[in-house]
């Protein structure tokens, strides 16, 4: 059961993009066309789990942006179905799981950053004390730094910069605001800046997230083919591996399929080094 805090916090965060429709309006950004016009995708708000306010460390993770570029062939259902309906266009992340499928972010769908939030939540506990969660989907808040997509690309360097400025100063400020998390994590460079730039300008009163970095998992094709050296396949045997059963594997018929499996030293060496990880 959702308790209290977190309907106030949805509905907070839902008020707030509801209020500040920036829309790209750019001939770059995703659209849909519907009776002969050109229909804009709004700004949507984190995913967030249900125990998420019951549990620390609160871990908020922050990928790029969503992948709604026109070559991904998923693209066409999701805009058309968001285009035609505003209000669950705002909070696609969170209906999207209660119909059923993945958080509608790829590097979370493939695993990437379900299992980074599980290695920054173990990094917390050695350090502070605490249990790991039964199910990292419970307890974790997910979302993209920019709420729009490119149409031809979606790497940051396509993105415009007015972008990272507008969502960081209209939407990411609140959400940190609002979900009060310990830790963030950040992936990309670009996404770890940006982050260090919100949190330097703002202070957030009272509040001091850590904030930890990863590379951006479509960045790491020499990672995937690095054989791992014996100490490398202990850690990756006994240190990671038995988290996995605390993330919900998309089901045979989603749009993504985990790469857990395919890429052990990028998770290597985020339990290692944050640092190295970027």
């Amino acid at each position: 059961m959702l308790s209290s805090e977190w309907y106030s916090a949805h509905q907070k965060l839902l008020t707030n993009v509801q209020q500040r429709p920036f829309i790209p309006k750019f001939r770059s950004s995703v659209h849909a066309r519907l009776n002969g016009r050109k229909v804009y995708l709004p700004a949507y708000i984190p995913y967030v789990g249900s125990d998420y306010f019951e549990y620390r460390p609160r871990v908020l993770c922050y990928a790029i942006n969503q992948n709604l570029s026109p070559h991904v062939p998923w693209t066409e259902d999701w805009v058309r179905r968001w285009a035609t309906d505003l209000d669950q266009a705002h909070d696609r992340l969170n209906l999207t799981v209660r119909q059923g499928q993945p958080i509608p972010i790829r590097p979370y769908a493939e695993g990437f950053i379900p299992l980074a939030a599980l290695l920054a939540i173990c990094r917390w506990t050695r350090t502070r004390g605490g249990c790991l969660p039964n199910t990292i989907e419970d307890v974790v808040a997910v979302t993209n730094f920019v709420k729009f997509s490119t149409a031809r690309d979606a790497s940051s360097s396509s993105i415009p910069n007015v972008w990272w400025r507008a969502c960081g100063s209209q939407y990411v400020e609140h959400e940190i605001q609002v979900l009060r998390p310990d830790v963030i994590v950040g992936f990309g460079q670009r996404t770890m800046m940006e982050l260090g730039r919100v949190l330097r300008r703002t202070g957030f009163l009272g509040l001091e997230p850590e904030l930890l970095g990863c590379r951006f998992p479509a960045r790491i094709p020499s990672i995937k083919s690095r054989p791992l050296s014996k100490r490398e396949s202990s850690i990756w045997n006994d240190e990671i591996v038995p988290f996995l059963n605390r993330m919900c594997e998309p089901k045979k018929n989603s749009y993504h399929k985990w790469k857990i499996r395919q890429f052990p030293g990028y998770f290597i060496d985020v339990l290692t080094s944050w640092d190295i990880a970027l």
